[in-house]
C-alpha cells in the first residue's frame, strides 16, 4: 500500500489560501478518483475539490472552517500502489479550476464587455507569483509596472511593503468578566468572514462621504401605478427599484466619475468605466452579497425588473455564479424594502459610489406656501472622495432627481 499526499492546488489566479467549507469524506472512507471530497471557498466562489486518486482516506489536515494555504498538505489517501506519492495537486487544481469555470458560466447572449480592468488573466512572472504566495499578497491588487502591466517581483514587494506600513494592530478588548457560561461564541467563517475582512479594509482605507437627499416621488408613484397592469400582462413584477436602476444608468452616463475606480500605486490614476454593471445589495441567510447586473444599460425598464428579480433570487438561493458577483461599477442598496429610511453604506471596493434608497412614505412638506402630504423617497449617496468631489456628487443627485422626481415617464418603455 502507498500513501498519496494531496496538496491544496491554486484553484484561482494567485490565491494565497482557501477556507475548507465542507468535507464530504471522513477518515476511513473509501473514495474513487474524481469523487467530490470537499468544498473550499475562495474570495469569489465555492469550488468542489475532486479526489486525486482511488483509495482509503487516512488523514485530513484541516477542519471545516479552517484556512489552508495553497501548496499545503490537505489530505492523505492510502492507495494500492507501492510507493508514497505527493503529486496530484496540480492536476486536481486544473480540474478544480475547470469545475469553477463550469459553475461560473452565464448566458452568452449578453456577455459582459471585457475591459482591461477585468480581463480574466493576470500577467505576472512565475517568480512574482511565488513571492506573492509566500507574502500572502493577492495579485489582483498589485499594480504591474512591466510591459502590458505585467507584474514583477519589485511590484509584489512594493505592494507588500505598503500593506505592512498601513497595517494597524487593533487593541484587543478585555473580555474578562464580560462572557458568561450562558453566552454563545459563534466562529466567524465563510461568507461572514469575507464580509468582515472586505468591509473593514474598505472602511479603513477609502475616504467615505455620504450625502442625504429627499425626492418628491408623487410622479414616480403615479408612473409605476400606470405601468403596473402592463407589467403584469408581461409577467413582470414592477417595483420602484428598476426605475432607480434606470435613472442611475442615465445619470452615470452624464457623470462618469461616479462610474469609476481609484487605482493606487506609484502612478495613481482614476479609471473611468465604459460599461454599466450595477450591483444590487442582497440580504441572504449567510450574509450580505452583491450580485451584479452586467451591461444594465442594454435593457428597458421591464427587462431590468425581470433580470433583477432573477439575479436576486439566484443570490439568495446560492445559485449565483462567481461571474455574477464580479466587475461591478456602481452599486445600489435598497434599505426601503425592509422599512429603512436612511443609511450610510460602505463602498464596495473598487467601486467609487453606492446609492442607498429608503422606503417611500408620506411626509408633510411645504408646496406653494401650503403644508401638504407628499410621498417622499429618501436617497443616500456614498462616494470615494479621492475620485469624486462634493460638487460632482451633487450634480449626479440633481440629474437623478430630474429623472425620478420630474420626469419618470422618460424611464418607461411606453
Amino acid at each position: 500500500m502507498a500513501r498519496f499526499e494531496f496538496k491544496m492546488p491554486d484553484v484561482g489566479e494567485g490565491l494565497a489560501d482557501v477556507e475548507v467549507v465542507t468535507w464530504f469524506v471522513k477518515i476511513g472512507d473509501r473514495v474513487e478518483e474524481n469523487q467530490p471530497i470537499a468544498d473550499v471557498e475562495t474570495d469569489k466562489a465555492i469550488v468542489t475539490m475532486p479526489a486525486p486518486a482511488t483509495g482509503q482516506v487516512i488523514e485530513l489536515a484541516a477542519k471545516e472552517g479552517e484556512r489552508v494555504k495553497v501548496g499545503a498538505f490537505l489530505l492523505a489517501i492510502e492507495t494500492g500502489g507501492g510507493e508514497a506519492k505527493t503529486r496530484g495537486g496540480e492536476e486536481a487544481g486544473r480540474r478544480g479550476r475547470e469545475d469553477a469555470r463550469t459553475r461560473s458560466e452565464i448566458d452568452d447572449s449578453n456577455p459582459p464587455t471585457l475591459q482591461p480592468s477585468n480581463l480574466p488573466t493576470i500577467l505576472a512572472s512565475p517568480v512574482a507569483r511565488k513571492l506573492a504566495h509566500d507574502l500572502g499578497v493577492k495579485l489582483e491588487e498589485v499594480t504591474g509596472t512591466g510591459p502590458r502591466g505585467r507584474i514583477n517581483v519589485e511590484d509584489v514587494q512594493r505592494h507588500a511593503d505598503g500593506l505592512q506600513a498601513a497595517k494597524i494592530t487593533p487593541a484587543q478588548p478585555d473580555l474578562t468578566g464580560l462572557a458568561t457560561t450562558e453566552d454563545e461564541r459563534i466562529p466567524v467563517r465563510g461568507l461572514r468572514r469575507r464580509i468582515a475582512e472586505a468591509l473593514t479594509e474598505t472602511a479603513q482605507t477609502v475616504p467615505h462621504v455620504t450625502g442625504f437627499h429627499e425626492f418628491d416621488a408623487e410622479a414616480l408613484v403615479k408612473e409605476r401605478a400606470y405601468l403596473q397592469r402592463h407589467a403584469e400582462a408581461a409577467g413582470v413584477r414592477l417595483t420602484y427599484l428598476p426605475f432607480v436602476i434606470k435613472a442611475c444608468i442615465e445619470a452615470l452616463k452624464q457623470h462618469p466619475y461616479l462610474n469609476a475606480s481609484y487605482i493606487e500605486g506609484d502612478e495613481p490614476a482614476i479609471l473611468l468605466k465604459k460599461s454599466y454593471n450595477i450591483g444590487i445589495a442582497t440580504a441572504t441567510d449567510e450574509g450580505l452579497v452583491v450580485p451584479v447586473l452586467h451591461n444594465a444599460d442594454q435593457f428597458d425598464l421591464f427587462e431590468l425588473a425581470r433580470r433583477t428579480d432573477e439575479l436576486v433570487a439566484a443570490a439568495r438561493e446560492r445559485r449565483a455564479t462567481p461571474k455574477d458577483m464580479q466587475n461591478g461599477t456602481f452599486s445600489i442598496t435598497n434599505v426601503g424594502q425592509m422599512g429603512g429610511w436612511f443609511g450610510t453604506s460602505i463602498l464596495r471596493a473598487p467601486e467609487a459610489a453606492i446609492l442607498g434608497i429608503g422606503k417611500i412614505e408620506d411626509k408633510a412638506v411645504v408646496r406653494q406656501g401650503q403644508i401638504v402630504a407628499r410621498p417622499i423617497l429618501p436617497i443616500a449617496l456614498t462616494f470615494d472622495h479621492r475620485v469624486i468631489d462634493g460638487q460632482e456628487a451633487l450634480a449626479f443627485i440633481q440629474t437623478l432627481r430630474r429623472y425620478l422626481e420630474e420626469d419618470p415617464r422618460s424611464l418607461s418603455p411606453r
